[in-house]
């Protein structure tokens, strides 16, 4: 039985993976969006990247079985389960400072970017600039005329996805902090995960 660990609401975790090993990413309550990162453990210059995937996948959201690739467009996650509806995101930035800015906040307000910093910090990986993300369960349809919506997960709670790493990799996740647009229901709660 795996160990299950907690992604605290409105911070983030960094999680050392071994070739072969595979993580599991537990949408706990249903309504979190979780972003999530691979890194290359030997070279924090390389990481999976969402605009090298999407040209490898000639498609906007990643499926069960696809490869995902590093910004080399060198193969390092597999995206090997995923029991929810399957709505994700590749597109949007990881939430940060001048988005909560843009927003309207006057004070300081957490953020995908900072937890990422700030998970990475005790790991090999620190001082690396934040790369986009792969946003789990984030809901951002995308008419046919190309806008872009903001909208709740579809997700329900226990849903999971499992990412395997081809390589020794550092995985990130952040339990998105967003409380001003819709995507986590304005109420950011914690996310779990388990390596397996």
């Amino acid at each position: 039985m795996s160990t299950v660990h907690e992604v605290p609401a409105r911070q983030g975790r960094a999680v050392k993976v071994a070739r072969g090993q595979a993580l599991r990413i537990i949408n706990t309550f249903g309504h979190q969006v979780v972003d999530f990162w691979a890194i290359l453990a030997r070279d924090k210059g390389i990481f999976l990247s969402m605009e090298h995937t999407r040209s490898v996948l000639s498609r906007l959201t990643p499926r069960v079985g696809d490869t995902l690739v590093d910004n080399r467009r060198e193969p390092i996650v597999t995206f090997e389960a995923d029991d929810s509806p399957g709505v994700h995101d590749t597109v949007i930035a990881p939430c940060d400072l001048y988005r909560y800015q843009k927003l309207g906040c006057t004070d300081y307000h957490d953020s995908c970017a900072d937890n990422f910093a700030h998970a990475v910090a005790s790991t090999e990986m620190s001082g690396m600039r934040c790369p986009s993300s792969f946003n789990l369960w984030m809901n951002i349809p995308v008419s046919e005329t190309g806008e872009l919506q903001w909208l709740a997960p579809v997700s329900k709670p226990g849903d999971c996805v499992v990412f395997r790493a081809l390589v020794d990799c550092v995985m990130v996740m952040s339990a998105c902090p967003q409380d001003i647009v819709p995507i986590n229901n304005r109420q950011p709660v914690a996310a779990h995960y388990a390596l397996i």
